[in-house]
């Protein structure tokens, strides 16, 4: 007589992240091979310790924290869109990037392990609580080159720069002029950006005293939160 296997057990978490991975393969959000490996690595069960493991391996987004009036501010992407950006990084060993927009941790891992133990990931994120939760995410899976700090985004991070990438993990209205003070001359800069329309992720590379995009993909991310932040118009 078979004995059921625990939800919880190594067996079903690496099956789940496995049949995540391999949907992800299939419908093209990753393709190439380090991006794989990271989402193999990286468990995102542990970023999400309360959600059921069927839920947290879903190609889905999941919100994790709401304001005063129930609104959704801060949420684990959706696997598939973190896939598709983290291709636009195209991230190398021993880079440095600088990520807006914290939320559970568990992006700011994936592009952790791409870079490696000798490059080095800042996320920024507006809430102090946002920020402890994503710390001790990262501490439980001991990711030691990914540091989590409290501020506003569209101030970037100088202590840390200059920064190889610069990724947004939610929506933003212009490109901070502290976000390029802190790019590398051969720098990239990926955000979702919304000109009064649809969301784009567009990679820009910058090239002499100008930003070239160089990617761009269909997103949907929630608006960058804080004093800089832009016009914000909420629809039913």
């Amino acid at each position: 007589m078979a004995t059921a296997v625990p939800e919880n057990s190594s067996l079903t978490i690496a099956a789940h992240q496995r049949a995540l991975v391999d949907l992800l393969l299939e419908n093209e959000s990753i393709q190439s091979d380090n991006v794989a490996a990271a989402f193999l690595a990286v468990p995102r069960h542990l970023f999400l310790p309360d959600t059921p493991l069927d839920e947290v391996y879903a190609d889905n987004a999941i919100p994790t924290h709401f304001d005063t009036d129930g609104r959704a501010i801060s949420s684990s992407s959706q696997p598939a869109m973190m896939a598709i950006m983290l291709e636009q990084l195209e991230l190398q060993p021993g880079q440095h990037v600088l990520e807006v927009g914290a939320g559970t941790g568990y992006n700011a891992a994936l592009m952790g392990h791409l870079v490696g133990e000798n490059g080095r990931v800042t996320a920024v994120d507006i809430d102090a609580d946002i920020v402890a939760a994503a710390q001790e995410h990262l501490a439980a899976v001991g990711c030691t080159n990914v540091t989590v700090v409290c501020g506003d985004g569209m101030d970037g991070y100088a202590a840390h720069a200059p920064y190889d990438r610069i990724i947004l993990t939610v929506g933003g209205w212009e490109i901070s002029p502290a976000w390029l003070e802190q790019l590398k001359p051969d720098g990239r800069i990926l955000l979702p950006l919304s000109l009064n329309g649809p969301q784009y992720a567009i990679a820009f590379d910058r090239a002499d005293d100008c930003l070239v995009s160089v990617s761009i993909q269909a997103c949907g991310f929630m608006a960058l939160r804080g004093p800089q932040a832009g016009p914000g118009v909420t629809l039913p």
